[in-house]
């Protein structure tokens, strides 16, 4: 069509200057994009987008360390920083990002600094244990300013996980509160398939004679819990748990290296179980979350670093719809650091409970309610209910392929 009407001069002449501006700005765009075809290899492109255009860049405390003097020699500018997860990053790597540009006459031009962090949590990790005692540099920035009683903005509300599973650490915040969604939402509201709870401790006894042992020193591994755990694990795969939703969780290092033996042993070649997303220690999962977490516990002569009750908080705290935590009772619940956790742990029964009617995930069967629960005896009765439901498994697999080929 005809671009002016010529009903007035003053339409047409705001339909030129509106054909200006949009000239203009791609002039501008143009002259912006001028600077690629004169940079020519990638980092440079990089930098020019990083000091010309970025208004949000992410790092690691880490990354700003070691790319700093770059950061500064290309007049690296920026007004405000957060930091997140600060309570577990050492005093010092917390004012590294702060330092990434040239002062303005004397003066930093950064104008606010938000830490976000957990200070109930697991502190920064110092290899050198002298130094963490008596030198106190397993402290944060954040945790010294709450020690300290500056002012903080504390969230009041959970949004990750079944309100009863927020029961087993709220007692550490101050009016820990539930978001509607995690009681209005149909995934929180359903039970877990198979599983008569949501959240279960379950004893294990020596396993051949002995429970926990160290082959070599501080290595400790429990080899009746990392048969339990995995058993668990196949049967929730039997079910129809997708494996990625499910994460094996341990609070030491030589466990974790045990289960993923385990693992390989008896799952990774078979397609019907596969591997969990992950088989990790506690400390290293600080900061992620999954669906349903299994947890081992391995120490059955003494608590161990377990007593320390941010790591417990850790531990409890990483699963969204269900927690099945595997350890020597009699040993964790006298345990005076630990009680308020293990109290509710304990008002339910120590044999893991099993809902055998339900063949599938999802079920149902709403969060709260049991069906007909089946406690399992020891290892070896688990093995039989594996078995049983691996035979039930190919059977129906059978079934449809020849359905299949009847049809064909």
């Amino acid at each position: 069509g005809v671009l002016f009407q010529g009903l007035s001069e003053e339409d047409d002449l705001e339909i030129a200057e509106g054909c200006m501006r949009y000239i203009t700005n791609v002039f501008q765009e143009l002259e912006e994009c001028h600077a690629f075809e004169l940079l020519r290899n990638g980092r440079d492109r990089g930098n020019y987008l990083l000091t010309r255009h970025a208004r949000i860049i992410a790092m690691t405390c880490t990354h700003a360390a070691l790319t700093r003097s770059r950061l500064v020699d290309m007049s690296f500018k920026y007004d405000n920083l957060i930091i997140e997860e600060t309570a577990q990053i050492l005093e010092v790597e917390t004012f590294i990002p702060m330092l990434l540009q040239k002062n303005e006459r004397g003066v930093s031009r950064l104008k606010r600094v938000c830490l976000i962090g957990d200070h109930h949590q697991l502190p920064p990790v110092v290899q050198n244990r002298a130094i963490q005692r008596y030198g106190k540099l397993d402290q944060s920035l954040f945790t010294r300013f709450v020690r300290l009683q500056t002012p903080t903005v504390d969230l009041n509300m959970q949004g990750r996980m079944r309100p009863s599973l927020a029961k087993l650490f709220n007692w550490r915040y101050k009016n820990l509160g539930d978001l509607p969604q995690v009681v209005t939402s149909q995934m929180f509201r359903l039970a877990n398939a198979g599983l008569s709870y949501e959240y279960q401790m379950i004893d294990v006894p020596d396993f051949e004679g002995r429970g926990e042992h160290t082959p070599s020193p501080h290595f400790f591994q429990n080899l009746g819990e990392a048969e339990a755990v995995v058993a668990l694990f196949m049967y929730m795969r039997l079910v129809g748990y997708p494996a990625n939703k499910i994460t094996i969780l341990t609070t030491y290092n030589g466990q974790k290296h045990l289960i993923r033996d385990v693992v390989r042993t008896r799952c990774s070649w078979n397609p019907l179980f596969g591997e969990p997303s992950k088989i990790v220690t506690v400390d290293k999962f600080q900061g992620q979350q999954n669906d349903y977490v299994l947890l081992s516990l391995v120490r059955t002569a003494h608590v161990g670093h377990l007593r320390d009750v941010r790591r417990l908080v850790v531990a409890a705290s990483r699963a969204r719809l269900g927690l099945y935590i595997f350890g020597r009772v009699s040993l964790f619940e006298n345990c005076f650091e630990l009680t308020p956790t293990f109290d509710v742990l304990l008002q339910r029964p120590t044999k893991l409970s099993l809902e055998l009617s339900e063949m599938n995930h999802p079920t149902d069967r709403n969060a709260g309610n049991t069906g007909v629960p089946t406690p399992v005896r020891d290892i070896y009765h688990m093995w039989e209910i594996l078995q049983e439901r691996m035979k039930t498994k190919f059977s129906t697999e059978l079934e449809k392929m020849e359905a299949e080929e009847e049809d064909e």
